[in-house]
């Protein structure tokens, strides 16, 4: 029997604490008791911001003034197969109440655990966790003072910090990744070596980054499920090889040009928004971005941007 397709508009409400708004689903409904993310289904013919600003009037009891996308996933219920897509709700009239008598929480996401969340609602979990910023390093011949720049790059708030140095030798780039890593750790930064898996797993709290080469070629994920599994992605046929092996986020490139690689095939704007339309992984856009894109990559689709000379600034380039 084939499947109904059912389009479903989230809304991801923040309040000035940093909470987010969930909704506990009533006794009439599939599901019931569980909590969720607010929002419905979207009409045939119905604009998404449309749908959005209808479900928010219906159960919120507010006006959404001004949003942008978030994320697009897909689920599989063993009823129905649903199309999710979540936005962010920067700006809305009116006070929020559950208009057609639902419960209503606002959560730290480190309180979300202590309810029972519905399984598709659980993916904007992990990517609420995400930072908007991911930063790459430099090659050392690049940098005036390689550590001292990592420390100011803590400063920034970056959250996730590929060690990308591919000019030194194996020898070299694991004596310095395990510097790295440990200072990541100390300041709450994600570290994502280019190195051999095995190499990955023994040190405490690293992740692996693969190039796209290295993705096309594995058959299954190369590292344990704690461990933040990145990628890199230039087209369809190698994001849904990052999905078919369970990678956590992607760099989606090039997206414009860089100094680099200034004449050669970029994706665009559009291009980009339509592969990341596409994707159910959380896609940082690389190539060209600097923070000043950042709202435009978000509005294509993308969780933020990725970057090296954005983050670091006393590189020469």
């Amino acid at each position: 029997m084939k499947r109904k397709i059912i389009d479903v508009l989230l809304a991801v409400i923040r309040d000035e604490q940093g909470r987010y708004l969930v909704a506990q689903r009533p006794e009439s409904t599939d599901y019931s008791g569980y909590w969720e993310f607010p929002g419905g289904k979207r009409e045939a013919g119905e604009a998404r911001i449309s749908a959005l600003q209808r479900e928010c009037r219906e159960e919120l009891g507010i006006d959404v003034l001004r949003a942008r996308p978030l994320f697009q996933w897909c689920y599989e219920y063993r009823d129905r197969f649903v199309r999710l897509d979540a936005w962010l709700v920067q700006e809305y009239g009116g006070k929020v109440h559950g208009a057609e008598g639902q419960a209503l929480r606002w959560l730290f996401l480190s309180e979300f655990d202590q309810l029972s969340f519905l399984e598709a609602n659980k993916v904007m979990l992990k990517v609420l966790a995400l930072p908007e910023c991911y930063a790459i390093t430099p090659e050392f011949e690049q940098t005036k003072d390689f550590y001292v720049e990592l420390e100011n790059l803590f400063e920034q708030d970056i959250r996730l910090l590929q060690f990308r140095a591919k000019n030194l030798s194996q020898t070299e780039y694991e004596t310095h990744a395990r510097q790295i890593a440990a200072r990541c750790m100390e300041n709450k930064v994600i570290p994502l070596l280019n190195a051999r898996p095995d190499y990955v797993q023994s040190i405490e709290g690293a992740g692996l980054h693969l190039d796209s080469q290295q993705l096309m070629r594995i058959k299954s994920r190369p590292v344990a499920a704690e461990r933040c599994l990145s990628a890199s992605c230039h087209n369809a046929a190698e994001l849904a090889q990052a999905e078919r092996v369970g990678v956590d986020v992607v760099l989606l490139s090039p997206v414009l040009p860089t100094s680099t690689h200034a004449h050669g095939p970029t994706l665009g704007w559009t291009g980009l928004a339509e592969l990341a339309k596409n994707s159910c992984l959380p896609v940082y856009a690389l190539g060209g971005m600097t923070t000043a894109h950042l709202g435009q990559a978000q509005f294509a689709g993308c969780q933020g941007i990725a970057s090296i000379s954005s983050f670091w600034p006393l590189a020469e380039r």
